[in-house]
């Protein structure tokens, strides 16, 4: 699809909302909500963001793809600092931030399956099996997802919370009314910030909010959206109508505060509230119709996932490396490489279990330290160097690791990678005042191919040095 360039609007709207909203939709932000408070809406507003954010920068990087045929977000570096090696790096680097993306699905399987076998399977053999049927499945049918698949799983997926949203005011309360007015009664210090852990409070909801929001781009999965649709409408489009899948999140997020009550009296993981909610009050039939939009929400939209992150290991850093290797080994490559990245994401699954969304938070920590490079320099400012960009995402990288390593999540009320963001983008800035820029000749027509040739509709013009 990213050859031809002619994925119409419905299809992206519909293929890309398949994969932002997966088994952390599902069962994430349920038990968000359910164990650490309000806080979790900062999720419904950060997609938001991210459409607003695309609907000016995907069709600038969509006409710069065209003219120099880029296929990769690592192409799209590669190009705009004039440096293979940056390109390399950042395709090395965000192949290995996209294991925390396959890690939470594998988690999101586990829960599944734990909860269904009567906690019979313990975590680690659960996270096991889910990731053998994330590996199997994408090795032999990932590789070729389609809008199939793609619809059979959203359909479920919304069939499912739908039914549980409707059925858990009626069979746990009386209606709706008596929900919100417990809610509201009994636990408003979980519906309202800073939530139970007296930590998600303002200054780190704003925060994580601009981090994940303008992040959300970043990621190449996504970000290749700009090279696969058919031009700049119908990246606009796909920005105004996907907040439409954000009413899927309403609903997720409001059986997470309704488990608060309903489990009152002992708690549990909160990766399983939503099945075990859903195994209470669903019969067996039904249930594995739930179970079923469970998995795929986990299965269907990892394939794109997987692939990307063994295709920018293949493609863009050993085929890079290794310039003479033939192109029918780069894909045997990419495809052996399924077992060995889903692999990785199994052992973060087992060595660092936490809250689904609480992976995505960190992944995001490390994905979001390529916006300098990606918005400021790649589309608004010429100034901008390789020698900036590399002492940016170094700092970004580093900072952020120092911080999460150290335990502080939050620096001074905010969101520790926002904080890494901030330092990564000063550093960026200062070295790239004073280092080699790109020459005119290759920059030059760069930021003029982001520019649509229809007067009067200019995306977002570059800013001169």
């Amino acid at each position: 699809m990213v050859n031809d360039r002619k994925m119409g609007p419905m299809l992206t709207w519909f293929l890309l909302g398949t994969e932002i909203y997966t088994a952390f939709t599902f069962l994430g932000l349920a038990g968000f909500a359910y164990a650490k408070g309000g806080g979790v809406f900062y999720n419904v507003a950060t997609n938001d963001v991210g459409y607003a954010l695309g609907f000016f920068i995907l069709p600038a990087i969509s006409l710069i793809g065209r003219r120099y045929n880029h296929v990769t977000q690592s192409d799209f570096i590669a190009g705009r600092y004039q440096s293979e090696g940056l390109g390399i790096v950042v395709a090395f680097a965000t192949a290995i931030i996209l294991i925390a993306y396959i890690d939470l699905n594998i988690v999101g399987l586990g829960s599944i399956l734990t909860v269904l076998t009567d906690h019979r399977l313990n975590v680690m053999s659960a996270d096991i099996i889910g990731f053998a049927v994330l590996a199997v499945a994408v090795f032999f049918g990932g590789i070729r997802g389609n809008a199939w698949q793609s619809m059979i799983k959203d359909i479920l997926m919304f069939g499912a919370i739908a039914a549980l949203f409707f059925v858990v005011p009626y069979r746990f309360f009386h209606g709706f009314g008596d929900m919100f007015h417990r809610m509201m009664t009994e636990i408003p210090n979980r519906i309202t910030m800073p939530g139970p852990t007296g930590k998600l409070g303002l200054g780190w909801f704003v925060t994580t909010l601009l981090l994940t929001g303008f992040g959300q781009w970043m990621w190449p999965q996504w970000f290749n959206v700009a090279y696969s649709a058919r031009g700049g409408r119908t990246l606009k489009l796909q920005a105004v109508f996907m907040p439409l899948y954000q009413l899927v999140k309403v609903a997720v997020i409001t059986i997470g505060f309704a488990a608060v009550l309903i489990f009152a009296t002992h708690k549990v993981p909160g990766n399983d509230v939503v099945i075990l909610l859903a195994k209470q009050i669903f019969p067996v039939w039904f249930l594995a119709f739930f179970a079923l939009a469970a998995v795929l929400s986990a299965i269907v939209p990892a394939g794109p996932i997987i692939m990307m992150s063994c295709t920018l290991l293949a493609r863009n850093v050993y085929a890079k490396l290794v310039p003479d290797v033939a192109p029918r080994s780069v894909f045997r490559l990419s495809r052996g490489l399924v077992f060995v990245v889903t692999f990785a994401a199994l052992v973060l699954a087992i060595v660092a279990k936490a809250l689904i969304v609480v992976i995505l938070l960190v992944a995001y920590d490390f994905i979001a330290q390529l916006l300098p490079a990606v918005v400021i320099g790649g589309l608004m400012w010429k100034g901008a160097t390789k020698a900036g960009t590399i002492a940016g995402l170094a700092t970004g990288w580093g900072l952020t690791i120092v911080l999460l390593l150290s335990g502080h999540g939050q620096v001074w009320h905010m969101n520790s990678g926002f904080v890494a963001l901030a330092a990564n983008i000063v550093v960026f800035v200062l070295v790239s005042l004073v280092t080699k820029k790109v020459p005119a000749e290759h920059l030059d027509p760069f930021m003029a191919a982001a520019k649509p040739r229809r007067a009067g509709t200019v995306i977002i013009p570059a800013i001169a040095e």
